[in-house]
């Protein structure tokens, strides 16, 4: 499959993830919807998985528990901006994450950087300036939170991009939950909330669809430069600020169209000579 549907789906998934935390009791601790994630998910593999590749997954660990301590650290700032933020707020923020990218792909991936990379980049974060209007009212303590959780999903995307050179999609996947899981558990403990079963249907949408998240985007930049593809992360955008409008009367006013425009026309120049439904492209070819 072309790395950048693989990218797509991605995305998907992790609009399904965002709207099931949404929907949790606010009772459940973030660390908790972090556990619940990792167990699902690590049961779903083992189920799926042949028992062999789990067994030899776990070469070049260090790469992976440096990968999952910042990934863990940047899901407890996303979910607890979910919880309190409206989606909308929480996607433009986070998406400070592709320029976090640029800056770590070029010094310690040896990326190249192009013009047109680096265009699309710049108009999609103006674009979410326009959209959450930097100010004193998004200055606080959530926002900021958020703020840091992109910069940590960012070292997370780099260290990915690094890994999947050596190891497989599900190697990644598979490690990450192995690894979280008991940090989690540690972290929830103190706090522990019982869900009930409604909770309990949407941790296990939010498990499913965390784990197809991360293993179509693992596949995804084992095909393609990250800060390529990265950018393609800016259709969460719209979609979330509907979901937020239809399922939870969130705000909406014109900045959100200027400035899902700009991001958009950033998308529209990046892809602009790859056609990503094209199935003759040297990258599907590569598969």
């Amino acid at each position: 499959m072309n790395s950048k549907l693989w990218m797509l789906l991605s995305i998907s998934a992790f609009c399904f993830v965002a709207i099931g935390v949404k929907q949790i009791n606010t009772n459940i601790s973030p660390f908790q919807i972090i556990f619940f994630r990792a167990l699902t998910g690590l049961i779903t593999l083992l189920i799926l998985l042949p028992k062999k590749t789990i067994i030899g997954s776990f070469s070049n660990i260090k790469q992976h528990l440096f990968r999952n301590l910042f990934h863990l650290i940047a899901q407890y700032g996303w979910v607890v901006g979910i919880v309190y933020l409206s989606l909308a707020e929480v996607t433009a923020i986070e998406f400070t994450t592709p320029i976090w990218i640029l800056v770590l792909a070029t010094h310690f991936l040896k990326e190249k950087i192009t013009a047109k990379k680096t265009i699309s980049i710049i108009l999609g974060f103006i674009g979410v300036l326009i959209i959450i209007k930097p100010g004193v009212e998004i200055i606080n303590y959530n926002s900021i939170i958020v703020l840091l959780s992109a910069i940590c999903f960012a070292i997370a995307h780099t260290a990915t991009k690094k890994i999947v050179k050596a190891n497989s999609a599900s190697d990644v996947v598979i490690i990450m939950c192995i690894t979280q899981l008991p940090i989690s558990l540690a972290c929830a403990y103190s706090n522990w909330s019982w869900p009930n079963f409604t909770d309990y249907c949407w941790l296990t949408l939010i498990g499913l669809s965390g784990i197809g998240a991360h293993f179509a985007m693992a596949k995804a930049l084992k095909k393609e430069d990250i800060s390529s593809l990265i950018s393609l992360d800016y259709l969460r955008l719209p979609i979330l600020i509907l979901a937020g409008i239809v399922f939870y009367k969130e705000t909406f006013d014109t900045t959100i169209i200027i400035g899902g425009t700009l991001i958009i026309l950033g998308n529209y120049i990046n892809q602009k000579k790859n056609n990503i439904f094209n199935s003759n492209t040297k990258l599907s070819n590569n598969l």
